[in-house]
Order: C-alpha cells, then structure tokens, then sequence
C-alpha cells in the first residue's frame, strides 16, 4: 500500500514538472529607438488581445505555454505601431519605437501692417533633420517633424530682421505664429511733458514733409533707412513746437518725444452790477489763490498752460463768480460780474401802540410780494446796496410807504412799519349833526316853555 502511494506521488510530481517546463515567460522591453529612453505607458497585445501596460521602465512580463509564435503589438502615443512574431521559445524581446512624423506649421507676418510675409526662408533643423522652405501667399511654411523632438528655426526676409526660435514638439500638430519687424521701421512716441499722458493727432514732419498723425496711444509708425540723418518736427495744438536733427543708428527703433504746453496770458476783471471795478477781490485758480484785484478791479495771470480752468471771483458783499474755461489759442480777457450778496430782511407791521397788523399787504418797488403773518412780520431775501420802495396796505389802516436802504454786506436786516388806524370822518360828522339837532331841538322846547309862562302871566294882568 505504501509502495502504491510513493508511485502515484511520484507520477504526479513528473507531470507537475512537465507543466512547467513548458511555461515560457516573455519580458518585453520597450524604448525609443532614437533616444534608448525606457517607454512607460505603451499598450501590449497578444494574438490581438490587449495584455496590459509597460511599466516606469518600459518592461512588461507576459506568461505564456510556449507552444506556439505570438503575434505580438506594441502601440504608444507618438509613436509609430510596432507589430511582429516572437519564437515561442523567446524570453526576452526588445522593442525599439519610431517617432512618428507630425507636422510643423510656421505662420508669419507683418508686425506693422499685420499682412502675411511672402517670400521669407526658414530653415528648420534638429537631429538628423535639416529643411528649407519659403513662404507663400498666405504667409505660411509646413515641416514633417518627429514628435517630442526639439527644432531650431532661422527665418530671413527682405526688409526684416532676421529671427531666430527653439519649438519644441509634443505629440500632435503644432502652428507657431511669428511676427516680422521691418529692419526700417521707426516709431514716434509723443507725449505730454508734464503728465507723460500719451498725445493723439500730433503732427509729425520728416525733413519738413508731414509723414502723418500720432494716434490714441501716442505713437507713429515710420519706415526710415539707417544710418541717415533726419530732421524731425512735431507739433499739437496748445503744444510748444519739438524740432531736432537726428542721426538714426541701426539700432534705433523708438524716438520718444515730450511736448510742453504753451503759456497764455490771462486778465480778470471784477464788476459789480453797476458796472464799478471791485477792488480787493480774490481771485482763485482750480482752487489756488493767485492775488487780488486792483483799484481799476484787474488782475494779471502772465502764464498760464494751455488747459481747462476753473475760475473764481470772490469778494466781500458780494456773490461769488465762478466760470470754467478753456486756455488754449491765445490770451484770455475774463469779466467777471459780481452780484451782490443777498440780505434776510424782515418787515414788520404795528400800530403807534406797538400792536401786531396781520395780513397786511407787502409790496416791494411796485410788486406785491406778499402779507404778515399772524405776528406781522413778512420775511424776504433782498439785494443789498440797494435802496427799495416799501408799502404795506391793510384794511382799517392807512397805508404806509417808506424807503429801505440795505448797506452792502449786510446779512440780516429788518424795516419796521408803523400803521395808522384809518377814522371814519362822515360818521363823526353825522355824530356831532345829530348832537347839533338835539341840542337845537331842547333850545326851542325850552323857549316854548318860557313863552307859554310869558303868556300866562300877562293874561292874569289883563283881567286884573
């Protein structure tokens, strides 16, 4: 029985040995062919079927029978497919990839006129690669170039300067976009002095041929040969002149120009509303004060820049004058007409026994202007240094007139009224008519009286 059993183990053991020795295990290195860089990532098939991915070091291990070739394909992102058979006995196969060809596409043009360049050479060269092509109509070259490499670029053309560029590949298609400058191209930057602010439509003279205006940002774009002396001129409005002669080096490209504005001078003349000088009046520039006017109301200002100004008059009793201007052209005469300061005045209506008249009727140089309140007053705003015609009418009274003199600067002031209750003549004259009467018709009865007694008295004598 035992005997039985170490042959069974025995015949098990062979067979288990046979299966093994007939498992063959593949180690399959992938690497760049140019390079002998190790290809991580680079999809494996067998007979077809997809096995998996090489490892950071560009190894994949495959176990098979043995029994039979393999049709083995290897396939990585910008590379060309690699696809052959392996001995079925092999345990190691090395797998070199081609880059793939892809295309390199060069556009270029005009930094000036933003117009393709025709007619440019470039030159395209890399390891193991050198190429020359020249630019068509539309400004542009192709290269087929090999992915993931590295490319100098020479580009030459009549009228530019010559540019020189590194591309590197990756692993797709790729345009490069170049702009060519002209080798005459010569740019005039003209700004303001005192800001540095960019100056539009500036005018600009080549040996006193105008070549053309600067534009929003300040620049001119000119084309001039090298190594010639040019007499440049620039004006602008309200902009002193620029003159000079230049000679231009090979590597001149920006002519800067600072234009200083022009000075004016500018007089202020202060007037009141009758037309007399203000003397002593303050005058302001954008908020500075420059001085004070003279007895005749002027004031000077020699210089001032051409620009935008705000200007102010300002004097005592009177109304501030405040204009902007524009300094540009030539010299200014400013007038500027004071008004005078406006006064709070009351007027206020009572009888000669100091009691209030409410509703009385105002009336200002002819003009009603309105009626005391409950307390008699009746509040305005009024001119000073001015004399006014003050009426007030209420019924009852008599109306009043007088004459208001407001001093100039003054601020507050009050023109009192007294009004005269108003006395009813016809009725005091009926009155004392009817007092006349009465007292005239007791006369008579009283003579009468005396007059019977006088007749009485003489009848008893009669009869005596």
């Amino acid at each position: 029985m035992k005997k039985r059993r170490l042959i069974i183990a025995l015949l098990v053991s062979c067979v288990l040995l046979c299966c093994a020795a007939q498992a063959v295990t593949l180690r399959i290195s992938v690497t760049d062919k140019q390079t002998d860089d190790a290809l991580a990532d680079a999809s494996i098939y067998v007979d077809g079927d997809y096995m998996g991915r090489t490892a950071s070091d560009g190894t994949y291990s495959y176990v098979h029978s043995g029994k039979r070739d393999l049709n083995l394909k290897v396939v990585r992102n910008g590379y060309r497919t690699w696809v052959d058979y392996v001995d079925y006995d092999e345990t190691r196969v090395q797998v070199d990839m081609v880059r793939e060809d892809e295309t390199l596409t060069f556009e270029l043009y005009d930094a000036g006129t933003l117009k393709p360049v025709v007619g440019a050479v470039v030159r395209v060269e890399g390891a193991d690669y050198s190429d020359s092509e020249v630019t068509g109509s539309s400004g542009s070259v192709n290269f087929p170039v090999k992915a993931g490499e590295s490319y100098n670029v020479e580009i030459r053309a009549s009228g530019y300067y010559d540019l020189s560029k590194t591309v590197q590949m990756e692993n797709s298609e790729r345009i490069v976009q170049y702009w060519l400058f002209s080798n005459d191209l010569l740019a005039i930057q003209v700004r303001d002095a005192g800001t540095s602010a960019p100056l539009k439509d500036a005018e600009v003279y080549i040996d006193n041929v105008r070549a053309g205006v600067t534009d929003a940002d300040g620049r001119l774009p000119l084309h001039l040969e090298r190594a010639n002396r040019y007499s440049f001129r620039v004006t602008a409005p309200d902009y002193q002149p620029y003159q000079e002669s230049r000679y231009l080096e090979e590597d001149d490209v920006l002519l800067t120009v600072a234009l200083s504005k022009s000075a004016y001078p500018v007089s202020i003349t202060a007037f009141d509303e009758t037309t007399k000088p203000v003397e002593a009046a303050e005058v302001y520039l954008n908020g500075t004060l420059k001085g004070k006017t003279s007895q005749y109301g002027r004031f000077m200002l020699s210089e001032i820049h051409a620009g935008t100004y705000k200007i102010l008059v300002r004097a005592p009793g009177y109304q501030d004058w405040s204009e902007t201007r524009q300094i540009s052209g030539q010299g200014e005469d400013i007038v500027a007409k004071l008004g005078y300061e406006r006064a709070s005045v009351t007027i206020r209506a009572k009888d000669p026994v100091q009691n209030t008249v409410g509703n009385a009727v105002i009336v200002i140089d002819g003009q009603v202007v309105g009626v005391t309140d409950s307390q008699g007053c009746f509040n305005t705003a009024l001119v000073t240094n001015k004399v006014y015609a003050v009426t007030a009418a209420c019924d009852g009274y008599r109306n009043i007139s007088v004459d208001a003199d407001i001093p100039l600067g003054t601020t507050e002031f009050t023109v009192p009224l007294v009004m005269e209750r108003e006395s009813n003549l016809w009725l005091l004259v009926a009155g004392v008519g009817v007092v006349a009467a009465a007292l005239l018709a007791g006369v008579m009865v009283v003579r009468r009286r005396r007059a019977g007694k006088n007749k009485g008295k003489s009848r008893g004598r009669d009869s005596l």
